[in-house]
């Protein structure tokens, strides 16, 4: 049973997917009357009726749905990693156990989900009738006029008055494609999986306004009408068509800039010209067609980007401590970042496996730089982990800077850092896979660490009850490019190996690819475990008949042999892996998510009050029906005569928008301040901790124990990693759907079914393309993830 706020989250959806397809028609009904153009008519009922109030109710649904209930969501997903011992294979797909939903299914191609092409199409038809329908609607008209101009002229003309309408809604939608929080979260979209469409839309802007400027420049040729349509004289449209043609410019841009090459090479080039240049393409948009219907595709999506921005900076500020602890690492390239709750009787907001949060160092730019949370919420409820990788990065980047802040040799040093987030996709569905296989290269790791221990958890759990469990089975196959690198991450890659709790479903195996570039020396001997034999990786392995990926592993310099014996480690018997659910996630949930809600409405509501408010004022003192709308600068008197008479009225309106506009930046220069968190200490930050008292002492308390002592523990194999190797050999012991079938019957059909795999690949574009054209090349039969949840 579909739950309540997808269901909200749909019919929102649904009522602005009609708005939009019938707005033409709503919008242009009673054009003539001046009343509908500054005062309130039916164009404003429609507007808030389909327009405005699904895209509110559907933020706050998702807010109180999507979050607010991320936690149950999650206990759903993780309850799937293991079910009863008694359920066979045709069981569990007799019950739908394993079965990914049909919308969630990727296409073998370009990796996209079905739900993902569904509203592609749905985009690429609401275009189309932003297109054709101001066409079809007037067209007629102007063909059958005796005296008009020839078709190919009126058909250039409409071809162009049709484009730019299209152009105009797409500016609407496409804002609405990269909310962190919106409705399409709440369906099951993540943000990186809406990113592809965004991208579409922007070029599907650009397209529509070229075929805008060329079908008028066509009609403008034939009735040789440059000069009068394009100047500076202010009698006619011409300096609108001229700052149309700098909107235009500034789009292609725009384009330009966004291309992955500059993206991924100048993201802070790629960044500032999108803000700025987005801001002179509206602007100019605006000034080029000063029309209502401007702001009704543009208002709704332009407040929720706004609330989308600014609210989770403002949540945080409330639960976020002031400073964070930074380390780094000149032997393996990794910044660590540890952050803590302002106040150590409030845990931090809740985050799941793959959410990431932004960050903000104010001496280093305004920009906020993304990182996938690598730390896992129960173990710490007041803090959270980062590892940032600085290698291959130039000296100007933003994490070298950070990393030249930090110091050498592991100094750490307490920085102000504005935080904003958290995000990400709360939905765990791909979990009730029989299998998962993750692909990962070097920081890459961190974003499958929280995964990992949660899956751990839960199946430790569930042993503990006492009732017998099978559980999925996880195959991790990472490289790196040092040893030392290993134990950068803390005891994590020790503990997957060692731990018996996480061998016993989870097979590792860590490759090395590089020679330490400064040799490291074991400090102490005492951190060795005793070796003694216990059931071992290989030994479940060759029980179930698997490939032993982890293999013999070569001794390097203090590191330990493991063949068919793994060494046991006494360390992790007492210590207990934690759920989400034993920390009492769901009331630390509900505490923060109802700040947030109260927060959203505020800053949401408020200005659409305000609107609606100056929409009923009569800012240009008409009255009704005594005078007729020219445009938009210009009226016809009450006798409809060819004259046209400048609007000297409308300075009134004029200073009370003026007016306004000042009371706004001055409140958003205050909110500025007010987010800068000690712009100047961050400029003079120190590591002495003079003014930080106890702060400093917890953080770096933290910090300890999210890095781990080398001691050559760790085992890897001294090799690259070999994909195609891996994927011919996980298909010879039939991990992905392979040779293990069963029978299910449907309808009086049989259907052949198996285990469904998973797998999920990380890292550069590099590696990731590798692993994709191996997973092709081998035609391997798995759900391919090939962006994880970083965003």
């Amino acid at each position: 049973m579909a739950e309540t706020y997808k269901v909200i989250s749909v019919l929102g959806g649904l009522m602005l997917t009609i708005f939009w397809i019938g707005d033409y028609s709503w919008l242009w009904t009673t054009k003539n009357k001046v009343l509908e153009v500054y005062f309130v008519g039916l164009r404003d009922y429609y507007f808030w009726g389909y327009c405005i109030s699904p895209a509110i109710i559907s933020h706050f649904v998702t807010i109180w749905g999507h979050y607010y209930r991320a936690d149950s969501i999650f206990q759903r997903s993780i309850s799937q990693v293991s079910w009863p011992s008694a359920l066979t294979l045709s069981e569990r797909v007799d019950k739908r156990l394993n079965q990914i939903s049909f919308w969630e299914k990727k296409d073998g191609y370009f990796g996209y989900t079905v739900k993902y092409w569904f509203l592609s199409f749905i985009a690429f038809a609401v275009n189309m009738v932003w297109f054709i329908q101001p066409i079809t609607k007037n067209i007629g008209k102007a063909l059958d006029d005796p005296e008009g101009d020839a078709p190919w002229a009126i058909w250039a003309a409409y071809i162009g008055f049709g484009s730019g309408y299209a152009a105009m809604g797409a500016c609407g939608m496409i804002l609405l494609l990269v909310l962190r929080r919106s409705m399409l979260h709440a369906l099951g979209f993540t943000y990186a999986d809406l990113l592809p469409l965004h991208r579409g839309m922007g070029f599907a802007i650009i397209f529509w306004s070229v075929l805008h400027t060329v079908g008028y420049m066509a009609h403008f040729a034939y009735d040789n009408e440059f000069a009068a349509e394009i100047n500076f004289d202010g009698e006619t449209r011409g300096p609108q068509n001229i700052v149309g043609f700098v909107a235009l410019a500034a789009m292609l841009a725009m384009a330009i800039l966004s291309l992955p090459v500059v993206r991924r090479r100048c993201y802070w080039l790629f960044i500032v010209s999108h803000r700025y240049l987005t801001i002179i393409s509206l602007a100019g948009t605006l000034m080029h067609y000063p029309y209502f219907m401007t702001w009704y595709y543009v208002v709704p999506s332009m407040c929720l980007f706004l609330a989308d921005r600014f609210i989770p900076k403002i949540v945080q500020a409330f639960s976020v401590g002031r400073e964070v602890v930074c380390s780094f690492d000149e032997h393996t390239d990794i910044v660590t970042i540890v952050i803590t709750s302002r106040s150590r009787l409030e845990p931090m907001k809740p985050y799941y496996p793959g959410d990431y949060i932004s960050l903000q160092l104010r001496c280093l730019g305004e920009i906020y730089h993304p990182f996938t949370i690598a730390s896992y919420w129960p173990e710490d409820p007041y803090s959270m982990t980062l590892y940032i990788r600085t290698f291959g990065d130039n000296k100007d980047s933003w994490t070298r800077q950070l990393a030249a802040l930090c110091g050498q040799s592991g100094k750490s040093v307490l920085l102000p850092m504005n935080v904003e987030g958290v995000f990400g996709d709360r939905m765990h569905d791909y979990l009730c896979s029989d299998e998962i296989v993750i692909f990962a290269a070097g920081a890459a790791i961190t974003t499958f660490m929280p995964l990992i221990k949660s899956i751990a958890a839960r199946i430790d759990a569930e042993a503990a009850s006492g009732v017998p469990q099978k559980s999925l089975r996880m195959y991790l196959i990472c490289t790196f490019r040092y040893e030392s690198e290993l134990y950068s991450y803390g005891d994590f890659l020790h503990q997957i190996t060692h731990d018996v709790r996480f061998t016993s479903w989870l097979r590792t195996s860590i490759h090395v690819s590089r020679a330490e570039k400064i040799p490291r020396v074991i400090t102490s001997s005492d951190n060795i475990p005793p070796s003694s034999p216990v059931e071992s990786i290989e030994t479940v392995a060759q029980e179930e008949q698997k490939p032993q990926l982890l293999g013999d592993v070569k001794k390097t310099s203090g590191s330990i042999a493991y063949g068919k014996i793994e060494v046991a480690d006494n360390r992790y018997q007492g210590r207990v892996l934690p759920t989400f659910l034993a920390a009492d996630s769901a009331r630390i949930s509900t505490i923060h998510a109802v700040r947030d809600l109260a927060i959203t409405a505020a800053i949401l509501l408020i200005p659409f009050a305000a609107y609606i408010g100056i929409r009923y004022t009569p800012i240009e003192g008409y009255g009704e029906g005594k005078y007729f709308w020219c445009q938009t600068t210009r009226i016809y008197d009450q006798n409809m005569t060819n004259k046209c008479m400048w609007n000297y009225t409308m300075t009134p309106g004029v200073v009370q928008i003026g007016v306004a506009s000042l009371i706004g930046y001055v409140l958003m220069y205050l909110g500025r301040r007010l987010t800068r968190r000690e712009a100047d200490a961050a400029k003079n930050a120190t590591d002495d901790g003079a003014t930080s008292g106890n702060t400093r002492a917890y953080l770096e308390s933290v910090l300890r124990t999210q890095i781990m002592e080398y001691d050559g523990t760790i085992p890897f194999k001294p090799s690259r990693l070999d994909v195609e190797k891996y994927i011919t050999d996980l298909m010879a012991e039939d991990i992905g759907m392979g040779n293990t079938k069963a029978v299910k019957k449907d309808a009086g059909k049989n259907e052949v079914a198996g285990k469904t795999t998973t797998v999920f690949a990380g890292g550069p574009d590099g590696f990731l393309d590798s692993v994709e054209k191996a997973n092709r090349k081998a035609k391997w039969s798995v759900d391919f993830h090939r962006e994880t949840w970083s965003p």
